[in-house]
C-alpha cells in the first residue's frame, strides 16, 4: 500500500512462525497537531504470542499518541516518546503480571526540515540508501557486534561469532524498567529528494546489506511498493528454517531536507588543526620567540652603533690659547654594556585524552533467558501487505 503519494511503502509477513510480533506506525503531516514532520516507526516485540504482539502494539501506540502532544527539539521528543511507551508498559505489566518479561525493540525516524532524526533501542535497523550505496544510521543493541569486536581482536574465528547462539541476544530492549542503550541522534542527516529511507524488523537481515543494496539499486526507478515486495520475496527465497517475523519500511522525501557539510582539502586541515590545541600552542611560541629574536638584533645594531658616536666626540683635542707642551692622553673610549638577550621557546605538551573504555554491557532477560527471539520451524507464508493507517497496526 502506498501513502504520502507513493512516498512511502510498508510490507511484513510472519516468516517461519505462526504469530506476528512485529508492529508499525506512521504519522503523516496531515494528521491532528502534526508539526510538517514525517514520523516512520517499527516495534518488535518479544515474548512469546500474545506478550510480544502487546509489547509491540503498545509501544507503537503509546508512541504516536505522545508525539502528537509534545513540541521542542525532535531528540527531545523522541525521548519523551521512548519513556512514554516505556512506561507504558510497566503499567501494562502491573495490572497483567501475565506480561512480566514482556518486551520490544523499537526505532523511530523522523524527517523535518532539518533533515532526519532518529531514536532507537534494540536491533531493528535503520538505513540510508544513496548513490548505491546502504548506510546504517543507528546503533546494533544485539550481541553481534560484541562478537564482531572479539574476531577482529582475534580471540574468534569468524565462523564461530556467525554461529555463536548468542549472536542475536539482544543488550537493551523497552521492557517497563531500565533502559540499558539508547540510540539517538546527535544533530540530523541531511536527505536528498533521491534518498531511500529503510527501517526494518531484524528479519530483514537474513539478508546481507549487499544483497539489500542490490535490490534498491536494480529497482531504484521503480514504486515504492514494489521495492518493498522485492525485499520480502528476497527474504523468501532464501529460506531460513526458523526465518522471523520481517517487516519493511520504505520511504523517499519529498525535496531535500537539511544542509551536508562537504569540507574542501583545506577546510579539513585547517579543521584538523583547531582540533589539535598543542598544535595551535606550538605555533605561538615559535612566532613569539621570532618576534624577541628580531627585537634583540635591532638592539644590539642600536647599542653597537651609539658608543662610537661618543668616542669620536670625547678623543677630539681642546684647542688653547697657549698650550702646554705636555703628552695629552686621549680619554678612554666607553663601550656599552650590550644586554644579553635570551630566548626560550617551549612548547606545551597535550596530553592525548585516554580512549573511552567500552561500556559494560547489561543483559536482559526474559523469561529467565537472555532477550533472544526465539523462532519455530514453520514454512514461511507468503508476502501479505498489511493495512497501513495513519498508525498501522501489524497482522495478528
Amino acid at each position: 500500500m502506498d501513502l504520502l503519494d507513493g512516498r512511502f511503502a510498508a510490507q511484513q509477513i510472519p516468516g517461519a512462525r505462526e504469530y506476528q510480533e512485529d508492529d508499525y506506525g506512521l504519522i503523516e503531516p496531515g494528521d491532528p497537531d502534526a508539526d510538517g514532520s514525517e514520523v516512520l516507526l517499527i516495534a518488535d516485540g518479544m515474548g512469546g504470542h500474545v506478550s510480544g504482539d502487546t509489547a509491540s502494539r503498545t509501544v507503537v501506540k503509546t508512541f504516536v499518541e505522545t508525539y502528537h502532544s509534545t513540541d521542542g527539539p525532535v531528540p527531545d521528543r523522541l525521548r519523551t516518546c521512548l519513556n512514554a511507551a516505556n512506561g507504558s508498559l510497566a503499567e501494562a505489566i502491573k495490572e497483567n503480571p501475565e506480561l512480566e518479561g514482556m518486551g520490544s525493540t523499537v526505532v523511530a525516524a523522523v524527517v523535518s526540515q532539518h533533515g532526519l532524526d532518529w531514536i532507537s533501542v534494540g536491533d531493528s535497523p535503520l538505513w540510508l540508501f544513496r548513490d548505491g550505496k546502504l548506510r546504517r544510521l543507528n546503533a546494533d543493541h544485539s550481541m553481534s557486534p560484541v562478537l564482531a569486536n572479539l574476531v577482529a581482536v582475534g580471540r574468534m574465528t569468524e565462523e564461530e561469532a556467525a554461529t555463536d547462539p548468542k549472536r542475536h541476544a539482544l543488550r537493551s530492549a523497552v521492557m517497563g524498567d531500565e533502559i540499558h542503550l539508547i540510540d539517538v541522534s546527535s544533530q540530523p542527516v541531511a536527505v536528498r529528494k533521491s534518498d531511500r529511507v529503510l527501517l526494518a524488523s531484524d528479519g530483514l537481515m537474513t539478508l546481507e546489506d549487499e544483497e539489500i543494496a542490490g535490490v534498491l539499486q536494480n529497482m531504484k526507478d521503480a514504486p515504492l511498493s514494489e521495492v518493498a515486495e522485492a525485499l520480502i520475496y528476497a527474504v523468501e527465497e532464501a529460506g531460513r528454517p526458523n526465518q522471523d517475523n520481517t517487516t519493511v519500511l520504505l520511504y523517499t522525501p519529498e525535496t531535500d531536507c537539511g544542509m551536508e557539510t562537504v569540507l574542501d582539502e583545506t577546510t579539513q586541515q585547517q579543521s584538523e588543526q583547531s582540533q589539535r590545541p598543542g598544535r595551535k600552542k606550538g605555533l605561538f611560541w615559535i612566532l613569539l620567540c621570532g618576534v624577541l629574536i628580531a627585537l634583540g638584533v635591532l638592539a644590539y645594531w642600536f647599542m653597537s652603533r651609539t658608543p662610537d658616536k661618543e668616542a669620536v666626540v670625547e678623543t677630539t683635542p681642546v684647542q688653547q690659547a697657549e698650550p702646554p707642551k705636555q703628552d695629552v692622553s686621549p680619554p678612554a673610549t666607553r663601550t656599552s654594556d650590550l644586554p644579553e638577550v635570551q630566548t626560550e621557546s617551549k612548547s606545551p605538551q597535550t596530553e592525548l585524552p585516554a580512549k573511552d573504555a567500552p561500556a559494560q554491557l547489561d543483559t536482559g532477560k526474559v523469561n529467565g533467558d537472555s532477550l533472544t527471539k526465539k523462532t519455530g520451524g514453520v514454512s514461511a507464508k507468503p508476502s501479505t501487505p498489511p493495512d497501513t493507517t495513519s498508525q498501522s497496526k501489524g497482522m495478528r
